[in-house]
């Protein structure tokens, strides 16, 4: 499939990736304590005024991690995507890098769709983005509002089944983000956080230090938001009820899940899609938590049928 989007706003990525055309600044939204950067694609052969909200992971910026991915969305005319405060061009309003929590970094999104009049659209969610978009349909959900229906790709706090587990697996992510603020040693701590997250990922040269580059952009900021969800992790060990009430609030949800990834992880999401009707969950072949870096097209294709109203 070709790309056929009119991309604003975009990296020099998907410049390259559809051979387009108009480009305009990153937008920026100026909050109590944050300053927060957007970009919006426009697809201007949608046959909709759809929307998508599309939110990164930890460490990488929006347009670099959707940068692969987007030129292939065709559901909708509107894609937004943010950089999460702590990463690529979001900064506290201060300037500092700064500790930061997952509810913080919810209200930040949720300011930005109030501002941009966003009441009605769907979800793409990647790892951190993953766990802020549940929290953000949770909220909308207790507030009486519809579910949205998502994508995401290996959320956060759905690593495991057993909450006790993950909180033990989230302590590699804090040494990580331990080495990188208290010794300096941004390379160390990025590499602890990937052997971590993908441990029996294939260690392209390449890859790997393409990777490497990307999380230490802005290593501050990205250990901080690993801490973010650690620290998120720990309060769902001693409110359990608040992860079930929030993936119970989730009424639609495609999952997906690498391969390569912990077999734990791929099990609770199979286990996830089998007990919530609405659910489902593919396993991308020869991926590891990286997906949308390795099979961006796969996923596109899946993600508009997933959407398709047909």
């Amino acid at each position: 499939m070709e790309p056929r989007l009119k991309i604003y706003n975009c990296s020099p990525l998907i410049r390259a990736t559809t051979g387009l055309l108009q480009v305009s600044d990153v937008h920026f939204l100026a909050l109590s304590s944050s300053r927060i950067a957007y970009r919006l694609y426009e697809n201007k052969e949608a046959t909709t005024d759809r929307r998508c909200l599309l939110l990164h992971g930890a460490g990488v910026a929006g347009d670099i991690t959707y940068s692969p991915l987007v030129p292939y969305l065709t559901d909708w005319r509107w894609m937004l995507v943010p950089d999460i405060k702590g990463m690529g061009e979001s900064f506290h309003l201060h300037g500092k890098e700064a500790p930061v929590t997952i509810t913080e970094l919810t209200d930040d999104i949720d300011a930005l769709l109030e501002h941009l009049k966003w009441q009605d659209f769907d979800m793409i969610g990647y790892s951190l983005g993953g766990l802020i978009a549940l929290n953000l349909n949770y909220r909308r959900v207790i507030a009486g509002q519809s579910a949205i229906k998502m994508a995401l790709m290996e959320p956060a706090s759905l690593d495991r089944e057993d909450l006790s587990e993950l909180t033990e697996v989230r302590k590699n992510y804090r040494q990580a983000s331990n080495i990188i603020r208290e010794t300096g040693d941004v390379e160390q701590g990025v590499a602890y956080f990937m052997d971590g997250v993908s441990p029996n990922r294939r260690k392209l040269p390449v890859a790997e230090a393409t990777t490497k580059s990307r999380l230490a952009h802005r290593p501050y900021g990205f250990s901080y938001a690993l801490d973010a969800v650690t620290n998120h992790i720990d309060i769902l060990t001693h409110e359990p009820n608040h992860r079930v009430d929030m993936v119970h609030a989730a009424k639609n949800v495609f999952l997906f899940s690498g391969e390569l990834s912990n077999e734990h992880l791929r099990k609770y999401y199979q286990q996830l899609s089998e007990q919530n009707e609405g659910w489902q969950h593919k396993v991308m072949s020869a991926c590891d938590h990286s997906l949308p870096f390795q099979k961006p097209r796969q996923i596109a294709n899946l993600i508009n049928h997933w959407f398709s109203p047909n």
